[in-house]
């Protein structure tokens, strides 16, 4: 990258400066006078250490508009839409759902509309994120993308020296043995429905999906969940070659290890985290200079040299290595072979969750 670690404490005091309720987080002084969050208690739900409860960046953001942040923590979208349905209308601010509930949040009222207009940071978000159906409905909008990633192929250029292009590598029989499947229903049958050159978020014949995934089974050295598990497969050279998320191996990358990642030819899947601000919400004006903070240019470059996930803001972009941005798929060209995770109903992923376990149970 460009951007290295060491400039990480100058970028942080300048949040004081140019970020938050201060400012438009692009330098310009705000002119709307006042803090605009002065005494006020903002409580927000994500994943726990998913970088909006950095400690330093928190800070910041809270010196900035004189207001405390709280965090509450979530362990999956299912619960965090319960706890909306629950209680946390007219209770909590801003959170971080997608695809997989925005349809029924937004449809069941949970959310706020929001204003993009008022979001001085939304004219840099990557146009391609702006374009995700799940986000809004009747032209207004109810989630901001923040971050995103793939979930594609990565491999040890080190044990493997062909030029890797193709999903049918997964399908290779050269490499019994040396690959890593991902152990999760929705990427499992994804990616058979890619490599079947069916669309993966509407495949048209499941039963040639399982086929698929039956054939590759045997190739296949191991399935992991976690994405610790993957880089240790790695590192211990247990594998050579899998399917792998685009942050954990940028990390991997960072940390040393000899890994390449690629968007083959046919596609890979693609994934994004949005902010919403709940239907009621206390403190709708600070929620949204939160949010504005978040897809801001400072806050983004911090988190993607501290080896967070792709960044939206496209000034970010613009600043990192254009030879990083071409092998981890960041550029305009691996965006638009991705696949990205859409709505599915219950119904839906019941069916395709039982497809999983028959294909791990032969």
């Amino acid at each position: 990258m460009k951007l290295h670690k060491g400039l990480l404490s100058v970028l942080l005091a300048s949040f004081l400066v140019v970020s938050g309720c201060g400012s438009n987080g692009q330098g310009a002084q705000n002119t709307s006078g006042g803090q605009g969050g002065e005494g006020q208690t903002l409580v927000v739900v994500n994943w726990k250490d998913y970088g909006s409860d950095d400690p330093e960046m928190i800070k910041a953001f809270e010196e900035s508009c004189g207001c405390k942040v709280v965090h509450e923590y979530m362990a999956s979208e299912e619960e965090l839409l319960t706890r909306l349905k629950t209680g946390g209308v007219g209770k909590l601010d801003v959170i971080l759902p997608n695809a997989s509930i925005l349809p029924v949040a937004i449809q069941e009222g949970l959310l706020e509309p929001i204003d993009v207009n008022k979001l001085e940071n939304y004219q840099y978000v990557n146009k391609t994120f702006k374009n995700i159906p799940e986000n809004e409905k009747d032209g207004q909008v109810y989630a901001i993308p923040w971050v995103w990633g793939s979930t594609s192929i990565a491999y040890n250029p080190n044990m493997i020296k062909d030029e890797i292009d193709s999903i049918n590598v997964l399908w290779d029989e050269k490499y019994k043995g040396q690959i890593a499947f991902r152990d999760d229903f929705n990427d499992a049958v994804m990616i058979a429905a890619i490599a079947a050159n069916q669309d993966p978020n509407n495949p048209s014949d499941l039963e040639a999906v399982k086929q698929k995934l039956l054939e590759q089974k045997p190739l296949n050295r191991t399935y992991w969940k976690t994405g610790d598990e993957f880089s240790k497969l790695f590192a211990n050279n247990q594998i050579s070659i899998g399917v792998a998320w685009s942050g954990n191996t940028a990390s991997m990358k960072q940390a040393g290890q000899p890994i390449k990642y690629v968007i083959p030819k046919e596609g890979a899947i693609g994934w994004v985290d949005n902010w919403a601000i709940v239907k009621d919400s206390p403190h709708k004006d600070l929620a949204m200079k939160f949010i504005d903070f978040m897809i801001g240019k400072d806050f983004q470059t911090n988190w993607v040299n501290k080896g967070g996930p792709a960044p939206v803001n496209t000034q970010v972009v613009d600043d990192l290595d254009p030879a990083f941005v071409q092998e981890m798929g960041l550029d305009e060209e691996a965006i638009s072979k991705l696949f990205f995770i859409s709505y599915h109903n219950e119904e839906e992923k019941k069916t395709w969750n039982e497809l999983w376990h028959e294909v791990k149970a032969q």
